[in-house]
């Protein structure tokens, strides 16, 4: 027996059903946060299965793939990890990693094939060769270093961006909160709602937010972090961010666009970078967004390292497409979507919303 084949014969994989155990080991592991139980509670909350896939030894856990079913009779059937969100994918933590990611690998094409799903996405991380697996990069981030401190931070600010952020903070009624409570919470998903409606997308349920906020504001690995801009009393920006390990990642930034002129966004950002730098993490990432958009344009302004979204897809029949936000069949939809009231869209939405993975 060749040296690869017995390091496979001494490792297992099986799902794990201890969240502490799992989530032991993605803090350990350095994250991602969408892999903690936390993220897989909100999920689950739409009643989606969830495979928590692990490589074990005798000595414990060497790799985990978080992996979400969704089933949908407009969406179609797909593994995900993660859902909703820019990287999850397989993480492991020591120098067998290859053997541990081929394990898991093996496992998820079975596990995909039993299920009859169309597709399988694995997000965020380069996995090197992957048998029977597509790479397709379509999304990039900017990482943003926080090792300097504050300061640091701030220097590497584009100058034009920097001076925006000046005259947000100097507006006259503009104030910068940290949300500390469950009625700030109720504020922000206000302003998301609004938010959402304007792009056109469904919204999640205020039940996913809550979720997160009792899971990642209590004890137990990773963190929220919810900050607010507001004028004469009334939010008009809000961000949310989650942290796991040396990372922050920045997940829900919503806007009033009637107030986009007053840089409320970039003050909020700035606000972000400083808080995550002050309290000694090592990086920032600003999360998913299309190569020449607007937004990318924005979030390059900061100062981060353009990285690709490395993800992998397998797909049971052989090939197939990916589903796309900005795919033009979908700017009908998005069109009526925009004139619903807000109440319905908050009724409705998060059953559309829960069966559109990205």
């Amino acid at each position: 027996m060749d040296e690869h084949s017995q390091l496979e014969s001494q490792l297992t994989v099986t799902q794990c059903r201890d969240s502490a155990d799992w989530d032991a080991y993605l803090e350990r592991a350095d994250g991602p946060v969408y892999g903690v139980s936390a993220w897989g509670d909100a999920t689950a909350g739409y009643g989606h299965d969830r495979y928590h896939l692990v490589v074990r030894t005798a000595d414990g856990i060497l790799g985990a793939l978080p992996l979400t079913h969704i089933q949908s009779r407009v969406f179609g059937s797909k593994l995900v990890s993660p859902p909703y969100a820019a990287r999850g994918s397989i993480v492991t933590d020591d120098g067998r990693a290859a053997t541990v990611r081929s394990l898991l690998l093996e496992r998820t094409r079975t596990l995909a094939d039993d299920l009859d799903v169309d597709f399988v996405s694995l997000r965020g991380r380069d996995l090197g060769a992957a048998d029977g697996f597509e790479k397709r990069d379509r999304f990039v981030t900017f990482d943003i270093d926080l090792s300097g401190g504050p300061d640091a931070t701030w220097e590497n600010i584009k100058e034009s961006r920097r001076r925006q952020i000046r005259q947000a903070a100097d507006e006259a009624g503009v104030e910068y909160e940290i949300g500390t409570t469950v009625d700030d919470l109720r504020e922000y998903y206000d302003l998301y709602l609004a938010s959402m409606r304007g792009h056109g997308t469904p919204p999640h349920s205020f039940r996913f937010f809550r979720t997160l906020w009792d899971r990642l504001t209590g004890p137990g690995p990773g963190d929220l972090h919810l900050g607010l801009i507001r004028k004469d009393g009334a939010p008009i920006n809000g961000i949310m961010d989650l942290s796991l390990g040396s990372t922050v990642y920045q997940w829900g930034v919503v806007t009033d666009y009637e107030y986009r002129d007053l840089n409320g966004g970039s003050l909020l950002l700035w606000k972000s970078l400083e808080r995550a730098a002050a309290a000694g993490y090592d990086s920032y990432e600003m999360g998913r967004t299309r190569e020449g958009s607007g937004v990318y344009m924005f979030k390059k302004s900061f100062g981060g390292a353009k990285t690709w979204y490395d993800d992998y897809h397998y797909f049971p029949s052989g090939t197939g497409s990916l589903p796309h936000p900005e795919d033009e069949k979908y700017e009908p939809i998005k069109r009526v979507w925009r004139k619903l009231p807000i109440p319905l869209t908050r009724l409705i939405g998060p059953f559309v919303r829960k069966d559109i993975s990205l």
